[in-house]
């Protein structure tokens, strides 16, 4: 597919890089724009993976993924890419409290083994040399499928603070939550205040930060 075709269909459904013209859009074709997207060298395209998917959940476009997948090379850079971002996707659409299509949850779970560590990395490191942050991932995410209507952005982004705060409360004193905001917001630390934050609550966090403390987290509350 070339990349004006890419960027049109895109746009069509309602991820615009470029102003596109209106056509009706298949499965068939999503899926192979999908693949493009998978494999692009382009991480501005990478990043419409998930807004893709969510798009056309909210239409109701069904897409035969696990048919697509099983056409590709089983260790080639398309499918391999394509599963790292299906995961992807599938967890940063479960943040945003979105549908995916039919089906993604199982194909995830079905390669979500492969590759363990992912998710609680900052950035997708694809085959082929692209890496791509989940910090943009989310962004674009966030900026074209989640709720456009102000008072529901608020009560999002209210409710995300709520459950950070949540859960800091749970595995920090007030006094580790303190030095935690320091060190966010870049505020010095007093010489007593560094020792203890690199004696005690760094240790925490790099703990929270292990891939398998993270597997272990999930896979528990789960079930």
């Amino acid at each position: 597919m070339r990349r004006e075709e890419l960027l049109s269909t895109l746009g069509s459904l309602g991820y615009p890089l470029v102003s596109p013209a209106k056509k009706k859009v298949t499965g068939n074709q999503i899926l192979e724009i999908l693949g493009e997207l998978a494999v692009s060298k382009d991480s501005r395209l990478v990043e419409g993976f998930p807004v893709v998917l969510a798009i056309c959940a909210r239409r109701g476009l069904k897409l035969e993924i696990r048919n697509f997948l099983a056409k590709q090379a089983p260790r080639g850079r398309k499918r391999r890419n394509m599963e790292k971002l299906l995961l992807v996707a599938s967890t940063l659409l479960r943040e945003e409290k979105l549908e995916g299509p039919h089906g993604l949850d199982e194909i995830t779970e079905s390669v979500g083994h492969n590759y363990v560590d992912m998710l609680s990395a900052e950035v997708v490191r694809l085959a082929g040399g692209v890496v791509v942050s989940m910090e943009r991932l989310r962004n674009a995410l966030s900026r074209y499928v989640a709720p456009h209507d102000e008072g529901e952005k608020e009560k999002a982004r209210q409710r995300r603070s709520f459950l950070r705060e949540l859960h800091l409360t749970t595995l920090f004193s007030p006094k580790q939550k303190e030095l935690i905001s320091k060190k966010l917001k870049g505020e010095p630390l007093t010489k007593t205040e560094q020792e203890y934050y690199s004696r005690v609550v760094k240790k925490k966090l790099e703990a929270l930060a292990d891939g398998e403390v993270g597997k272990i987290a999930r896979t528990l509350t789960g079930r």
